[in-house]
C-alpha cells in the first residue's frame, strides 16, 4: 500500500484526463456534467499536488505542458484498464443486467415517459441506462445503444428505428400572447431559442439551428431575434415551457408533450429529415440474447408511429 500514497486526488485526475483529451475545460465540464469553474478547481488541485503547471491556458483552448503530456499518457492508460475491468465485472454480474447507451435527451424525453410501459411488458428486465451527448465509441465494447446515425462496425449489427422530423414549438400561453407566431413571418420576429452548434455531438450530421431549418423549409433570410442558445436540448425545452420564446423541436422528443397539450406547433411547416436515422445497435455476439431481443422488439414497437408518420 506504500506506493498508493503517491497517487493524486483521483477525482482531479479524472477531470484532468477529460480536459486534456478535449483540449478544453469547457468541453470537459460538459462531459462530466459540472461547471467550468469546477473543472478549473480540480486542475488547480492537481497542479498544486505536483507543484507543476500541467496546462498552458489559451483564450479558447488549453495545451498540455511536457509534464502534463506525461501524466495524460499514464492517466489514459490507467483509466482504460480500469474501464475494461469494470466492463467485465458488469457483464458477469448477472444475466438480467442490460446496459443501454442513449443521448441524454432521448433518455429524459423519450424513454423516461415510457419506462412504465417497458416495465409492464418486461417486468424482469434490469436496464442500466447510460446517457451522454453523443454516440458511444465502439472501442468501449458497449452492449447496446440507440445511436444518432450509423457507423458500420463488423462486431455490431443495427436496426433502423426512425428518422428525424424537426419543427417549431411553444406553449399554448405563449401563442395566445403572441398570435403572430402562427405564421413564419411573424414567428421570425419573436425570441427564437437555438440548440448551439458548438455543442453538437452528432459527428455524422450537421447541427440544426434556426438558420439551417429555415433553408430546409425554403424560407429565405435569417431570424430577426435569436434570443438564446443552449448546449442541451432538455434545457432548451425547459426554456420553451418557461415561455422564453419558440424553440425547434424533434418530433420523437416532444410528441408526448404535444399530445398532452403542454406544447403546440405554432406553424405547420416541418422538416422531415429522412436521411437522419436513429438505430438500435447491439453487439453481434449478444444479438440473440433474450433481453437484447426483448428490448429491440419493444423499441421497434414503440417507434412504429415515427416510421409510418
Amino acid at each position: 500500500m506504500t506506493g498508493l500514497r503517491d497517487l493524486p486526488p483521483l477525482n482531479a485526475l479524472r477531470t484532468f484526463e477529460a480536459a486534456a483529451r478535449h483540449g478544453s475545460f469547457k468541453q470537459a465540464a460538459e462531459e462530466l456534467c459540472v461547471t467550468q469553474a469546477a473543472v478549473s478547481r480540480q486542475i488547480q488541485v492537481l497542479e498544486e499536488f505536483y507543484g507543476l503547471k500541467l496546462f498552458l491556458r489559451g483564450n479558447r483552448r488549453v495545451e498540455l505542458t511536457g509534464e502534463g503530456q506525461a501524466l495524460y499518457q499514464a492517466a489514459t492508460s490507467a483509466l482504460q484498464h480500469i474501464a475494461s475491468a469494470s466492463r467485465e465485472l458488469l457483464r458477469s454480474s448477472g444475466d438480467d443486467f442490460l446496459p443501454l447507451h442513449t443521448t441524454s435527451a432521448f433518455a429524459q424525453l423519450w424513454l423516461m415517459p415510457r419506462l412504465r410501459r417497458l416495465r409492464l411488458a418486461h417486468p424482469d428486465m434490469q436496464l442500466h441506462l447510460i446517457s451522454g451527448e453523443g454516440n458511444p465509441d465502439y472501442r468501449e465494447g458497449f452492449q447496446a445503444a440507440v445511436t444518432l446515425g450509423l457507423e458500420e462496425h463488423p462486431q455490431y449489427q443495427a436496426q433502423e428505428l426512425f428518422s428525424e422530423e424537426v419543427f417549431p414549438v411553444c406553449t399554448p400561453g405563449f401563442l395566445e400572447q403572441h398570435p403572430q407566431a402562427a405564421n413564419l413571418e411573424g414567428l421570425l420576429g419573436l425570441p427564437l431559442l437555438n440548440l448551439s452548434a458548438s455543442h453538437w455531438k452528432a459527428r455524422l450530421w450537421e447541427p440544426v439551428d434556426w438558420a439551417f431549418w429555415l433553408k430546409r423549409v425554403d424560407v429565405e433570410g435569417k431570424p430577426a431575434r435569436e434570443a438564446m442558445s443552449f448546449s442541451h436540448f432538455s434545457t432548451l425545452i425547459d426554456a420553451v415551457h418557461q415561455e422564453e420564446g419558440v424553440g425547434l423541436a424533434w418530433r420523437h422528443l416532444v410528441q408526448h408533450q404535444l399530445d398532452a397539450g403542454t406544447l403546440v406547433r405554432p406553424v405547420p411547416q416541418s422538416w422531415k429529415a429522412d436521411e437522419r436515422k436513429h438505430y438500435f445497435v447491439c453487439r453481434r455476439d449478444l444479438s440473440n440474447g433474450r433481453q437484447i431481443q426483448q428490448l429491440r422488439d419493444w423499441l421497434l414497437e414503440e417507434t412504429q408511429a415515427l416510421r409510418s408518420g
